[in-house]
């Protein structure tokens, strides 16, 4: 404000010293304004560098608390969210929408707030030297505002465009690079460079509107402004002329003309910056305000000792409306039991897992945990308890240690070797080319499929959890590491409620118990001798997979490869 209100001592400045010194020959008069007027550019440099420095750091400050809430947020959502919603366009809501925020904060609304003080102040100042020449500068205002609301109308949709079209763009290249091997693998290269272009022609057509309406838009503005300027040499001389109106007074007009259409273009400028911010704010609080599917119980439960009794009671889920993948589970596991799931891929498997996980919720039936419903716990403990070993092991980038622990500091790396040699795989994690300081390169790559399970075993293992589940957690590691680590495995187990997805028979037939899933439903449950004896869908799956092991064995085509 302050910086907008002393930008209109200059102009003053200039008709005091033209009408009050030089027409009077005042050369001392005439030096103390030039005086004035270099201590008000000073001061001006002054406040223009004060509002620039607190603007941007005030913005940054905002940016980075924006942007820790949308994480937090994100973190906060369910699996079902992440199925739905491609990582591409989080990316963009959490780094270049909040860019475009802060921009609508550093370079729009407080500056814009000083612009309007600047018309006010110079409009003021106009009416206050000559009225009637005032008016002549204001006569083009309405059609400024005119061509100002046509712009606004059309340039608001081209924005929005712009913005939905780069999320998409992103989004498609996230999943391509993060899928590149398989891209390759299966010569999509020039099919998905097409579709790329394409998309990358929409999102440049989308930018060419924008850029149109601004190309438009801003001649005009100047055409008008030089039309304003125009008429007041010509009224303003014409006044100068009949001794009506003093030189400095025409100057000053002059310059505060410059000043006064200065800010006018730059409200028409930031209005490209509130559009394209609308747009992104629209989308980052639209997350925002995204509820979460899966909120914590507002009074939490959870056991003050956990035994690992697990309930199903005709437990019902589906991904998508109606198309179940769960049909009226039940079934109970009680504390140290060990129970191993069976079936066909998509028989529901990995989803009854990401039910008890609270990955998801079922539509209907309920799950309990040592008698608590999973809805009752607090997310935080639940999944304390509920240890998972997945199939499919995420690494991130930084040291074998950290992503052992998970960049837990109430874990110690002695801790952490303690419970490596617990499960026999110590001598194997520290045979890596760093040990246990080796670095880890983004999503483990240059760790094997074996090694990465081998992280998960430990990982379970340091949180201590009462119930333990093993997804196909033994389907990377080949059959000489699994031999070497099957004691390990059974020390992992030993003394939890374990549930085991698992298609080797040396892992399956250890189970206390056999649950068959078949079509999302349970079709047999017993031990592996009992389920032998019958001719059911497990002894089927059985045979099926002794005669593929004696296929291999013998060297025999597999039928449906070659």
């Amino acid at each position: 404000m302050v910086s907008s209100l002393v930008q209109l001592v200059g102009p003053y400045l200039t008709k005091v010293g033209i009408d009050d010194y030089i027409l009077r020959g005042d050369a001392r008069g005439l030096l103390f304004v030039a005086f004035l007027y270099l201590t008000t550019l000073m001061f001006e440099f002054l406040f223009q560098y004060l509002r620039v420095y607190l603007l941007q750091l005030t913005g940054q400050r905002m940016m980075r608390q924006l942007r820790v809430e949308i994480f937090d947020h994100i973190l906060r959502m369910s699996t079902s969210f992440f199925d739905r919603t491609p990582t591409g366009k989080l990316m963009t809501r959490t780094i270049q929408d909040v860019e475009v925020i802060n921009e609508l904060f550093t370079q729009g609304v407080i500056v814009v707030f000083g612009d309007l003080i600047t018309l006010l102040g110079i409009a003021s100042v106009l009416f206050w030297m000559d009225w009637r020449l005032a008016l002549v500068v204001l006569s083009v205002t309405p059609l400024v505002v005119l061509v100002t609301a046509v712009y606004r109308v059309n340039a608001r949709d081209a924005y929005r465009g712009v913005r939905l079209h780069v999320a998409r763009l992103n989004a498609f290249l996230q999943e391509n690079l993060a899928g590149m091997t398989t891209v390759q693998l299966f010569q999509r290269e020039e099919e998905n460079f097409r579709r790329f272009d394409r998309m990358n022609q929409d999102t440049r057509d989308e930018h060419l509107r924008t850029i149109f309406y601004s190309a438009l838009f801003f001649p005009c503005v100047e055409v008008l402004a030089a039309g304003a300027l125009g008429l007041v040499i010509w009224y303003g001389g014409g006044r100068v002329i009949e001794g009506y109106l003093l030189p400095g007074v025409l100057v000053a007009f002059l310059q505060y003309m410059r000043r006064f259409f200065q800010p006018i273009r730059d409200l028409a400028e930031k209005y490209n910056i509130f559009q394209a911010a609308m747009a992104a704010s629209e989308r980052v609080f639209g997350l925002l305000d995204t509820p979460e599917d899966l909120p914590d119980s507002p009074h939490p439960r959870f056991p003050e000792n956990p035994r690992g009794e697990i309930q199903f009671q005709d437990v019902w889920f589906a991904y998508t409306r109606n198309d179940w993948v769960l049909r009226g589970i039940t079934f109970s596991i009680k504390p140290g039991e060990t129970v191993a799931l069976v079936g066909a891929t998509g028989a529901g498997k990995s989803s009854l897992i990401g039910l008890l996980g609270r990955a998801y919720e079922p539509q209907r039936g309920e799950i309990h945990i040592d008698g608590i419903e999973v809805r009752s716990w607090g997310k935080e403990e639940l999944r304390s308890h509920v240890g998972i070993i997945p199939q499919e092991v995420f690494l991130l980038s930084g040291s074998l240690l950290e992503n052992l622990r998970l960049w837990d500091i109430r874990i110690s790396e002695d801790r952490v070797r303690e419970m490596a040699e617990a499960i026999q795989v110590d001598r194997l994690l520290r045979n890596l080319s760093g040990g246990y300081g080796t670095e880890i390169r983004e999503r483990g790559e240059n760790l094997s499929l074996g090694q990465r399970q081998l992280v998960a075993f430990v990982r379970a293992l340091l949180y201590n959890p009462s119930v333990l589940v093993l997804d196909e957690a033994t389907s990377s590691v080949d059959p000489a590491t699994e031999s070497l680590i099957q004691g390990g495995i059974e020390k992992l187990i030993s003394g939890r409620t374990s549930l085991i997805i698992a298609h080797r028979l040396s892992t399956i037939r250890r189970a206390d118990r056999i649950l068959v899933l078949h079509r999302g439903r349970i079709v047999e449950e017993g031990t592996h001798r009992v389920l032998m004896a019958r001719d059911g869908v497990y002894r089927r799956l059985y045979q099926l997979q002794i005669e593929n092991q004696n296929r291999h064995q013998s060297g025999d085509p597999v039928p449906g490869k070659s």
